[in-house]
């Protein structure tokens, strides 16, 4: 069966990219979100846009889910109105969320007894990596099902990898998220070290990002960062739930990640800041404010008189 209709639910800070990158390569694009303002953007664009995520699931070839939390993700395929009630056997969705594996698996199973094939595909790449197509999709579920949505995927971001069974998608996410936080502690750790011992900025964002200790997140954020600019492309609402699935996964392996855990303490502290709407290098202010700084850079990089 050839994909031509794809249907997606949650048009947020991924589901838009993803919609408006579907759209581009050609596909006949269907989309729902609670907040109605989102639908109408990407209609200007050509999306057909839908009141229900049952609505959404009727007919499609492919239902694909964004969604910012486990709740959203259930509410939109078992609540009323949802996905369950518009599909037909043989139809394939696909979970792109930060979700628990175990419950992943838990709802493909029960999917499974309606003849619907789930399949956890998450994304490695930041909202602004998934505007120009730089996503990593990890599948979960069936081989013959990747094989089948594989060149959907490929068509939008750089590569597309089958993990495993259903939940080693959802797995392997949450391990490169865990990474993805670390790297940014320690990313944050050397930036204030060297503003802190009176560093030229520029010169430090130019030789960090030249060396052994650069990274994707040091070039996209690292200016940003040394501005204190936190505007959202990772936001700490999102960094905080991903870290705690991290760390509960860990504790049902019984693995012990004691740095995570450190650090997800700090973004808490950033929530109770008030700063979940922005991004978790943000984090970098409380490091400023326990060194006595008000989070301001000395001079904003890359501004030379």
């Amino acid at each position: 069966m050839d994909i031509r209709k794809i249907s997606v639910i949650g048009l947020g800070l991924m589901g838009t990219p993803i919609a408006t990158l579907l759209m581009k390569v050609g596909y006949q694009v269907t989309g729902f979100d609670i907040i109605k303002r989102q639908m109408s953007n990407l209609a200007r664009l050509g999306m057909r846009a839908v009141n229900s995520p049952k609505e959404a699931a009727k007919g499609a070839d492919l239902i694909m889910l964004s969604l910012p939390s486990w709740n959203a993700v259930l509410e939109a395929v078992e609540g009323r109105e949802g996905v369950v009630e518009g599909v037909q056997r043989g139809q394939i969705v696909v979970d792109t969320s930060t979700s628990p594996p175990w419950e992943s698996k838990a709802l493909g199973e029960r999917l499974a007894k309606i003849g619907i094939d789930w399949m956890d595909v998450p994304i490695s790449g930041s909202s602004a990596q998934a505007r120009v197509g730089n996503m990593v999709f990890m599948v979960g579920g069936k081989r013959a099902i990747f094989e089948k949505i594989k060149p959907v995927f490929d068509q939008i971001g750089k590569k597309t990898v089958y993990a495993g069974k259903s939940g080693d998608g959802a797995t392997m996410k949450l391990a490169i998220n865990h990474t993805l936080y670390l790297n940014q502690a320690a990313a944050i750790e050397g930036l204030v070290l060297g503003l802190e011992a009176g560093l030229n900025p520029d010169v430090l964002f130019d030789v960090i990002t030249s060396g052994a200790a650069s990274s994707d997140l040091l070039i996209a954020r690292g200016k940003d960062m040394l501005n204190s600019n936190f505007s959202p492309k990772g936001p700490v609402v999102a960094a905080n739930k991903d870290l705690a699935l991290s760390l509960e996964t860990a504790k049902q392996l019984g693995v012990v990640l004691p740095v995570g855990a450190l650090y997800q303490q700090l973004l808490l502290k950033a929530h109770y800041n008030g700063w979940d709407r922005e991004d978790a290098t943000v984090v970098m202010r409380i490091y400023q404010q326990l060194a006595g700084r008000t989070g301001t850079t000395r001079r904003s990089i890359g501004k030379r008189k």
